[in-house]
């Protein structure tokens, strides 16, 4: 018994290896139970598809949070494309203007759409607050250009955008604190339907502004991935990566409960 209650602890380390290579090695499935928060947004966006809608998407992300967030943006885009649902794009960070183009290319790509007519791009513009609400009052006098110097009032896509209201629904993929200005400057003023999709240690600081329905949806961590991509029907990166992470969690969990079943039983043992 002592020895199990002090085992070494390069031992536990080794099972987590275990864990996190193993299922990379042996492919094997989960099964993933989109929740009723991440279930909300794939129905909305069906909604907006039923009335042949667009949304806006804001790429608010870095290359930091790519192996997070991208899943998401892919998953989503995928939907809007595969729905015909058309999409705006934005960034209200620099380093947004890759991974939103990185994005628009690759399902753009799969699903053959046209720019300018399906989707487009407006980059980045600094100002956060004021930017939104600059785009909410005139979103044609705010970017009066594309990323690639289309004119927006001649765009099939943007031509009759006035407002952030014309929006059917707004998506905002976060990683940090930018997700509360689209709310507070966007959505409280102009009234429009939003939800946001963030890294999973910033999802428990969402669910206030779910309660309050301000955000009708929210898609947390690699898990929310994984729950959009089975619903959307294409199970990809995040699907994949939810193998090892789940494994390596179980090993922990096993450990702990291991020990504290070794403890009790040491104190029973005279």
């Amino acid at each position: 018994m002592n020895r199990l209650m002090n085992i070494d602890r390069r031992i536990i380390f080794l099972f987590v290896l275990l864990g996190a290579v193993l299922p990379l090695l042996v492919g094997f499935e989960l099964p993933i139970k989109p929740t009723p928060n991440v279930q909300s947004i794939y129905d909305t966006v069906e909604a907006v598809a039923q009335k042949n809608g667009r949304i806006l998407i804001a790429f608010d992300y870095g290359p930091s949070l790519v192996a997070e967030l991208r899943p998401m943006a892919l998953a989503l885009l995928r939907h809007c494309f595969q729905r015909g649902v058309k999409v705006v794009g934005v960034t209200l960070t620099p380093e947004g203007v890759g991974m939103a183009q990185d994005a628009f290319e690759t399902v753009a790509k799969e699903f053959n759409r046209e720019y300018g007519k399906d989707y487009a791009f407006m980059g980045f513009k600094a100002g956060v607050a004021s930017f939104i609400l600059n785009m909410g009052q005139d979103f044609q006098a705010t970017l009066p250009k594309d990323i690639q110097g289309n004119d927006t009032k001649a765009m099939e896509i943007t031509k009759d955008i006035r407002s952030l209201r014309d929006f059917d629904y707004v998506v905002d993929i976060t990683g940090s604190g930018v997700a509360e200005a689209w709310i507070a400057y966007g959505q409280e003023r102009y009234r429009f339907k939003m939800a946001t999709a963030c890294t999973a240690v910033m999802a428990p600081d969402q669910f206030p502004f779910l309660q309050a329905g301000q955000i009708n949806g929210l898609m947390g961590g690699l898990a929310g991935a994984a729950e959009y991509e089975t619903l959307v029907g294409r199970k990809d990166a995040a699907t994949r990566n939810m193998q090892p992470q789940s494994a390596v969690h179980l090993v922990i969990i096993l450990f702990i409960l291991f020990g504290n079943l070794f403890y009790f039983l040491g104190r029973r043992t005279p």
